[in-house]
């Protein structure tokens, strides 16, 4: 994971009252996170889209609650996303400082096939991530799967500069894309999404780490059973030790440290 907690950094994103009935969310290390369920994300998202209203997307693992702990832009960012509770590490947190986990796990790379099979929205989609051969790929899989929607562009996640994204911005919105997907990691894609998502002219973003991968193939899904055991991050961990291991290893402890913390105050 990324550093290690500092005490100060960490004692300012912690406070933080209990939500309130009507709110249904609830903070977690600095980041609110919406407690919507499946049906009731899916249809937050039709409804403020149909208003004619912008939304940006993303879901909150333990990863992305401890980058969001030690960095004051990052969380500052993500005020302007519906933050979806994603994996074991959220729920853990949400039992630990508020006695109940969520109501479902929403995790991006299920939760997007669920909302793009039952949104009431004709999409069209423009991707933005990993390489260019497997946007390619993940493009083709998704527009075999939800030919409802239409994929009006893909390219890779890596910029050589201001105007690579300018141009990209610029290709997205001639292609009258409404949604776009960016799946670059945390933080990167939340960051490239609150600062440029605007000038794409889409009026729904979702940060989608690997989901991409995931769909072109590239990268393996967990057995169903590993899945249900909501364990697909130590079948992760199997697959890639190298890159993986400080995530799930040290900032799982560092992250589970930040939540007791977190639940004292």
């Amino acid at each position: 994971m990324s550093q290690e907690p500092n005490d100060s950094d960490t004692m300012n994103v912690m406070q933080d009252a209990a939500p309130r009935p009507d709110d249904r969310s609830r903070t977690l290390l600095g980041v609110r996170i919406r407690d919507l369920g499946r049906d009731g994300a899916i249809a937050l998202i039709d409804e403020t889209v149909s208003r004619g209203d912008t939304v940006k997307v993303c879901f909150a693992n333990a990863q992305t609650l401890n980058l969001a702990c030690g960095d004051e832009r990052y969380r500052n960012a993500l005020r302007t996303f519906v933050v979806l509770n994603d994996g074991l590490g959220a729920d853990i947190a949400s039992r630990i400082k508020y006695g109940v986990p969520f109501q479902e796990n929403l995790n991006g790379t299920d939760f997007m096939p669920d909302f793009l099979a039952r949104t009431t929205m004709a999409l069209r989609i423009s991707l933005v991530g990993s390489t260019d051969a497997v946007a390619a790929r993940a493009a083709e899989a998704l527009a075999d799967a939800f030919p409802r929607h239409t994929i009006v562009g893909h390219r890779n996640g890596f910029f050589s500069g201001p105007q690579d994204i300018e141009q990209t911005c610029c290709d997205i919105r001639k292609s009258e894309a409404d949604c776009v997907l960016v799946g670059m990691g945390n933080p990167l894609q939340e960051f490239w999404i609150d600062e440029h998502g605007a000038n794409t002219g889409a009026s729904l973003l979702f940060g989608v780490g690997a989901f991409l991968d995931f769909q072109a193939g590239h990268v393996p899904r967990a057995p169903q059973w590993v899945r249900h055991l909501r364990c697909e991050w130590m079948f992760r961990l199997l697959q890639e030790p190298v890159r993986l291991a400080r995530r799930y290893l040290i900032g799982n402890f560092i992250f589970l440290g930040r939540v007791l913390f977190d639940a004292r105050r």
